[in-house]
């Protein structure tokens, strides 16, 4: 496991692989963990990376550095520090958010773009988020984790694979994932998916409750040129859900 030291964070990366970088990036209840089936499959032919995000997993942050810019810059100098130049950077939910943000303040070190259930604007959760944050103040993470986690997978999902789940929400940090929570679902990044260049992928799990496939539809309607693919079988999570399906789509657009 690479550490990247900065002058307010200390950012954990898994690395394997080589040839052209692919980045993964989690979402706000999860760590660099749920890209375990994309880190074995993508190594085979890229330098396959995944990160997690200041203050989660085995990253570490400053009081107060944690933002979705700062993610972002994050992501740029892990990019930098597995060799430079560009990458193909794929985020889900939260991890799309900081994709984009990457995009506008980094562009130079973005090659593609997939963006999983992620989102431009989510008017449902920007409504949503004086309760979201009550209810964070109000319990522990691993009663959050038991409220929250089992809506986040489809309808097939396995136990143990909603456990796991379960069982990464409640290990977070409470502060950090508040402060990321605080920012997540207000943002509005209409402007910026307008913005993008680089060619684009939007995926989404049939059954996502959370950020439902109507918001990735919108997603990639914005972005010039952007190619949208459900993946069936899945919820919020298809990378886990189904990896397969997840892992195929990815690997036809990069090809």
């Amino acid at each position: 496991m690479p550490i990247l030291e900065l002058p307010d964070a200390r950012i954990a990366y898994d690395l394997a692989g080589s040839g052209p970088p692919i980045v993964f990036l989690h979402g706000v209840g999860s760590n660099r963990q749920t890209w375990r089936a994309q880190i074995e499959a993508f190594s085979a032919t890229h330098t396959a990376v995944a990160i997690d995000a200041r203050g989660y997993g085995d990253s570490w942050t400053r009081p107060g550095t944690v933002s979705m810019a700062r993610f972002a810059a994050d992501t740029a100098a892990v990019i930098q520090a597995v060799g430079g130049g560009r990458a193909h950077v794929c985020g889900l939910s939260m991890g799309g958010i900081v994709a984009l943000h990457l995009w506008r303040d980094h562009p130079e070190v973005v090659l593609s773009l997939v963006l999983a259930d992620s989102w431009a604007w989510h008017p449902a959760a920007a409504a949503g988020q004086d309760a979201r944050l009550a209810a964070i103040d109000a319990n522990d993470m691993a009663s959050l984790a038991r409220i929250r986690m089992p809506a986040v997978y489809g309808p097939g999902a396995a136990p143990p694979l909603v456990q796991r789940g379960v069982d990464t929400f409640a290990s977070l940090d409470k502060s950090v994932y508040r402060a990321a929570t605080a920012e997540l679902w207000g943002v509005d990044m209409r402007g910026v998916a307008g913005s993008v260049t680089v060619p684009t992928l939007v995926l989404v799990g049939e059954h996502d409750s959370i950020a439902p496939p109507h918001l990735s539809r919108e997603l990639a309607g914005l972005i010039p040129g952007a190619q949208l693919v459900v993946i069936p079988d899945a919820g919020h999570l298809p990378n886990e859900e189904n990896p397969a399906a997840f892992n195929q789509a990815v690997r036809s657009f990069l090809l």
